[in-house]
């Protein structure tokens, strides 16, 4: 193992006293709009979400991914769960800002926990570097497995923690200027991700065998099609 072992990153992100989770929106969508607009184009390419579906957006923060999505696809309605009720309250400002609340509804809860939501509910579930959050991804993957219809499609997006050099060269000499004020978050969350291999592990586990992980030179990405 040439890699660190994983440092988890729990807990919802919230308000405190240096930063609201309004500026941190505004930051986010500065930095990041090109990327949000990227993960909202590789579930209508990967994934081909069927006409009218209803998504579940896991780990839904200030919104912007399934925002960008639901503009790029004027049929979809989302659901969007977060473990911060302070992200929910701004997702949905952003949404109301976007003129989009008739489509979307955001909601505090846990992805390891989705009593409430029935199954086979959902065409469709995303996810957008929200994964290394959660304290225990193989429960809520039984969950998204729950409430995923049979033939529904998946997307979920994230970091790997097993950086080779190149990625390596990438977070820690261009990510001052990629990320600025945000480069030691985006390295815990790098440190606090999972590798290709761990999640395949996860997954043949727990028999969802028709979950395909890719991996790439930063990223990760798990798919149903």
């Amino acid at each position: 193992m040439n890699f660190k072992p994983r440092v988890p990153e729990g807990g919802a992100i919230k308000d405190t006293d240096k930063m609201s989770m309004e500026e941190y929106s505004k930051i986010m969508n500065q930095r990041l709009k090109k990327e949000y607009i990227k993960f909202a184009e590789n579930v209508i390419k990967k994934v081909a979400p069927k006409k009218n579906s209803k998504v579940l957006e896991i780990g839904s923060g200030p919104g912007w991914a399934g925002i960008n999505l639901l503009k790029m696809r004027e049929d979809l309605y989302l659901d969007g769960l977060d473990a911060s009720e302070d992200m929910v309250r701004v997702a949905a400002r952003n949404a109301a800002d976007e003129k989009l609340l008739d489509r979307v509804n955001y909601f505090h809860g846990f992805g390891e926990d989705m009593n409430s939501l029935p199954n086979d509910e959902y065409d469709l579930v995303i996810s957008r570097d929200s994964m290394h959050h959660w304290d225990n991804p193989e429960l809520v993957f039984q969950e998204i497995s729950r409430v995923l219809k049979k033939d529904g499609r998946l997307y979920i997006h994230d970091s790997r923690r097993d950086l080779n050099i190149g990625g390596k060269i990438i977070v820690n000499i261009l990510g001052p200027i990629m990320a600025g004020s945000m480069l030691k978050y985006w390295k815990s969350s790098i440190d606090a991700s999972y590798t290709p291999e761990e999640i395949g592990n996860i997954l043949a586990k727990n028999d969802l065998d028709n979950w395909i992980v890719e991996a790439d030179l930063m990223d990760l990405s798990i798919q149903k099609h």
